[in-house]
């Protein structure tokens, strides 16, 4: 199972919070694309995705938005 990049980190990355579905599905309709939100290892926070094709490669997605619009 791999992990989100340590030398990539966190910089410039939104921590979503505790509401992190609302705040992921608010995004994913703004930008029209679907997002996954996962929990990162190296600061406990909620990040998101786009490479949703890779989920089967890395631990499990907290939430997948609905498509865009």
């Amino acid at each position: 199972m791999k992990a989100p990049s340590l030398e990539r980190g966190c910089v410039g990355k939104t921590n979503l919070g505790r509401g992190y579905v609302a705040h992921a599905e608010k995004l994913s309709r703004k930008h029209d694309k679907q997002y996954g939100v996962y929990r990162c290892p190296h600061c406990g926070g909620t990040h998101l995705t786009t490479k949703l094709e890779k989920q089967g490669d890395y631990p499990a997605l907290l939430h997948i938005t609905t498509k865009g619009n």
